[in-house]
Formats: structure tokens, C-alpha cells, sequence
């Protein structure tokens, strides 16, 4: 079967508990000081992101979504002009858990 197929079978709050997770790992290895593995798993929660706006039953959340990655990119790769931070990242994607 088809990744994406499988991966569109899934209910949203499991799609965003699986970006949660991968942004954990960043969060974990931001803090060791690896920026390679904080790289690493930032891109890959944010490509499951890009996957969750392509799945049809999301459309809505879109911008919801786009927010999300420019949110991930600006903290782990950019400046952080938002000020965000780990607590803030995970008190979003923790509602997803569960």
C-alpha cells in the first residue's frame, strides 16, 4: 500500500502526535547541543506536516498548518523572531497525544 494512502487513513490528532514526536526529537537533541539530529528530525516533522496538508480531509487547516512549519523553521533553523520555546512547541502537539 501506498505510504501517503496509509498515512490519509490516519485521524489528524494521530498525523500532529506523530509530528509531536519527531519535534520531541529536536527539541532533545537541540538541548545536547547536536545540530545535525536537531535538523534532521525539525525537517522531518515538518515533511509530515506537508504531508497532512496534502491529505483531502485537512484542506481546512491549511493555514493552520503552514503556521505550524514556518513556526519549526524560524525556531530550530532560524532567529526565532517569534520567541517561541519548548514548552510552547509541546503544549501545542501534547493536545495531540492521547
Amino acid at each position: 500500500m501506498d505510504r501517503t494512502l496509509t498515512w490519509f487513513t490516519m485521524p489528524v490528532g494521530i498525523q500532529l502526535a506523530n509530528v509531536g514526536s519527531e519535534v520531541n526529537r529536536a527539541i532533545q537533541w537541540k538541548k545536547r547541543g547536536n545540530e545535525q539530529r536537531t535538523v534532521n528530525f525539525c525537517n522531518k516533522a515538518i515533511e509530515f506536516l506537508e504531508l497532512i496538508k496534502e491529505d483531502p480531509k485537512n484542506e481546512h487547516r491549511k493555514r493552520e498548518l503552514d503556521f505550524c512549519i514556518e513556526e519549526l523553521k524560524d525556531y530550530f533553523l532560524g532567529e526565532n523572531i517569534w520567541e517561541t520555546t519548548d514548552e510552547t512547541l509541546m503544549k501545542y502537539y501534547d493536545a495531540f497525544i492521547g
